[in-house]
């Protein structure tokens, strides 16, 4: 009888120790190997020496090909039962151990093992299975417990993989919406920057002319007062279009800052709700639709402010891309006020008179990675990503009513103070 012949295997085919973590190599336990005439009486002496030992492998002839399994709970089962002592004690271990066992070659992956247990033999599961060698050789035993307990590990390491591209995802599309912000604040400022210059240029060319007439001494009362008037002109031109350029640097300056860190601090919500709506113009110039908002004035908050800026940008972007039919013009309307129910909570709802949500779809909007825009590269995140910062940034609440043909309405409520 071998004294724990067995141990994890050295397949001959370059495993290292992190292939060796998923497959049936590592499940290898070493117990002892017997000839198939050793005696029952035999080995019921070695469980009863060994109170550990799983089991035994009976190997077939003089080499290490493996012939039964003697697995503990059903060799002492049968051996312990009335006459079973005086039955069984002389007879050959094979008269009680399992003459089909559930052969495993040692690299076998965690997956395909599951489904050899599952279509082959289940009672593996209880009694074991041998693990052998490239060349069928035994080379120990693999139990149930330890299959399950390194599935339940696979799956908590896939789990942890999963929830960290996840992240990354929602990451990525908070970024794609903070370029979105950047690229139309860029377009938007474009045109009263290049109104700026125009008018600059021309009075530039004004300053010259005037210039050469007052060295020559050809300047008239007329040339002065014309002067004075493209000064005026010009000076308005430049200034407002150069303070409406600030102000949308202004509001696109706070609101990506606050996407960026989102630090708590005190703020006028109806203010800077109109700040985010304000750096989305660019966005809802381009398309046809309507923006009507509500903001209730001096609602002071302690709160997220880039947490509520991506909530909004996410659900005004939502309601662009999938509310209207290519080609309709629609409004969007925006509402802020005190919560009626819930004292201390403030309450935003984004409304559209789009098409609508129909009933199959409406339970999943929120789930990460739904999507029906699959072919237009939506990554069905922006949804999942409003939820999860609504009730666990702010702690608040989201509802959503729609019907098909009638809109939807996107409801949040969020404590006034958060943390």
């Amino acid at each position: 009888m071998d004294r724990y012949a067995g141990g994890t295997p050295a397949t001959g085919r370059g495993m290292v120790a992190d292939d060796l973590a998923w497959t049936a190599a590592r499940l290898c336990r070493p117990v002892p190997f017997v000839p198939a005439d050793t005696r029952c009486g035999a080995v019921a002496e070695l469980f009863q020496r060994e109170p550990d030992l799983p089991g035994v492998i009976v190997l077939e002839g003089q080499g290490r090909r493996p012939l039964a399994l003697a697995d503990r709970p059903t060799f002492l089962l049968h051996f312990s039962q009335r006459y079973g002592r005086d039955l069984y004690a002389r007879r050959p271990v094979t008269h009680l151990a399992d003459a089909a066992p559930l052969l495993v070659p040692a690299d076998t992956g965690l997956s395909a093992l599951n489904s050899m247990i599952a279509e082959r033999k289940p009672d593996a599961l209880h009694r074991g299975f041998i693990l052998a060698d490239a060349d069928g050789a035994a080379v120990g035993l693999g139990l149930g417990i330890d299959v399950m307990r390194l599935t339940a590990e696979e799956m908590g390491r896939t789990l942890d993989r999963l929830r960290a591209t996840q992240r990354d995802l929602i990451q990525a599309e908070k970024m794609a919406a903070l370029g979105g912000l950047v690229a139309g604040v860029a377009h938007e400022i474009n045109t009263p920057l290049g109104v700026a210059v125009t008018a600059a240029t021309a009075f530039a060319q004004d300053t010259d002319r005037f210039a050469r007439a007052w060295r020559d001494g050809s300047l008239t009362r007329t040339d002065l007062a014309d002067y004075v008037a493209s000064a005026t002109e010009a000076m308005g031109f430049v200034s407002g279009n150069i303070s409406r350029a600030a102000d949308l640097v202004q509001s696109f300056k706070q609101v990506a800052v606050d996407q960026t860190t989102d630090q708590i601090r005190r703020f006028d919500l109806g203010i800077y709700v109109g700040e985010v709506l304000r750096s989305l113009q660019p966005q809802l110039r381009r398309l046809p639709h309507r923006l009507v908002c509500a903001l209730a004035p001096g609602m002071m908050v302690d709160s997220a402010p880039g947490t509520i800026a991506q909530v909004i940008t996410n659900l005004m972007m939502n309601a662009l891309t999938h509310a209207f039919p290519a080609g309709t013009a629609g409004t969007i309307r925006v509402t802020l006020s005190p919560s009626a129910g819930t004292p201390g909570w403030a309450e935003l709802s984004v409304a559209d008179d789009g098409g609508g949500i129909d009933a199959a779809t409406l339970p999943r909007i929120f789930d990460p990675f739904f999507t029906t825009r699959r072919e237009a590269g939506g990554t069905g995140l922006g949804l999942h990503l409003v939820y999860n910062l609504v009730t666990q940034r702010l702690g608040g609440r989201i509802d959503v009513e729609s019907r098909p043909g009638a809109g939807s309405c996107f409801t949040i409520a969020f404590p006034r103070r958060t943390g």
